[in-house]
């Protein structure tokens, strides 16, 4: 059964949370029939709203599996630009909202997307139901912090990191359950946005982080690439298409690889000396042609310390994560004068 809806004074589609929520609970007898909100609607927030809605919609109309239904997903007004294409792609599923309270009582799992300095003013403002389950987007807030602005309980609150690609289904969402064990609602949803991981601890969950702070200098060596071909007359959309879609097929191996590795048990033990964790990659390497430029450049690559420095870079990123440093390599007045 769909909300009901209204329209505001400033011609704002906004749900009634009395007609989503009754006692706390579902309108629905179906107590997997979930409702959906977010606080703040950035880049991050709109991409797991839009992998929601479209995995809902297709859910919807196909045969699955699944044990749980979206009937509606409430977001706050900002971004204007962001909420507002969610409202134009998906009008029977998405209704903005300016008060965040309205946004937490229409929903049963609450995605946090606000920014740090905003997390602990904006949820102790807001009266969360005692049965709601609160997914927190912000890195810097810690599972203890979050229950203690909203009163939740431990088991009902969860930390999650997932980078853009999650708006295509394609994404992977890390999320801290140290308390739970599976959360079959979250760790679904999870599941529809792509796929998910679950770290049990703190330190566990600061690891995996390095990997998606690796994001940027991954587009960094892009644009290397890039521009070596344009600077040697390559036409720049030409450069463009080339790059992209070489490196495309690269990360194509890697997850069919990763999906053969986890569907025969066999394939992830090659050698005694192997590990599941390294034989993707070092099967792949040991693909390249000997004495190939793919083998060379690589070679070339390790002489010169860079994959070396890539373990810096990492270790570094991990330190600023746990609070230890600020995660900078070079001294400030380094830093300073590189940036001139």
């Amino acid at each position: 059964m769909a909300p009901s809806t209204s329209v505001t004074s400033l011609g704002t589609k906004t749900t009634s949370s009395a007609s989503v929520n009754k006692d706390n609970g579902n309108e629905d007898d179906d107590t997997n029939s979930l409702s959906i909100g977010f606080l703040g609607c950035g880049t991050i927030a709109s991409a797991i709203a839009k992998g929601l809605a479209t995995a809902s919609q297709k859910h919807s109309t196909t045969t699955t599996t699944s044990s749980i239904k979206i009937k509606h997903i409430s977001v706050t007004r900002r971004s204007q630009s962001k909420s507002a294409a969610l409202l134009e792609r998906f009008p029977s599923l998405i209704s903005i909202h300016d008060d965040p309270q309205e946004v937490v009582d229409a929903s049963d799992v609450l995605f946090v997307c606000v920014l740090p300095t905003q997390t602990q003013s904006v949820l102790q403002s807001l009266k969360l139901k005692h049965n709601q389950q609160l997914v927190s987007l912000v890195s810097t807030a810690t599972l203890d912090e979050l229950c203690q602005y909203t009163t939740l309980p431990p088991t009902n609150v969860f930390q999650m990191i997932c980078l853009p690609a999650v708006a295509r289904n394609n994404g992977v969402c890390l999320l801290l359950t140290p308390h739970q064990n599976n959360p079959p609602i979250v760790y679904e949803l999870c599941q529809w946005l792509g796929g998910c991981v679950e770290a049990k601890t703190k330190d566990e969950m600061a690891s995996l982080m390095t990997v998606s702070g690796m994001m940027g200098s991954f587009y960094g060596v892009l644009r290397r690439n890039h521009r070596f071909l344009t600077e040697k007359g390559i036409k720049e959309k030409d450069a463009a298409f080339l790059v992209g879609r070489m490196y495309d097929n690269m990360i194509q191996d890697v997850a069919e690889g990763i999906n053969t590795t986890s569907n025969d048990d066999d394939a992830s033990k090659s050698s005694e000396n192997d590990t599941p964790t390294n034989t993707i990659f070092d099967h792949l390497i040991a693909e390249q042609t000997p004495g190939g430029l793919n083998e060379q450049g690589l070679a070339n690559l390790e002489s010169l310390g860079v994959m070396e420095s890539y373990d810096q870079v990492m270790a570094a990123m991990l330190s600023r994560i746990r609070g230890e440093t600020d995660g900078s390599l070079l001294p400030p007045s380094t830093t300073t004068k590189a940036t001139k």
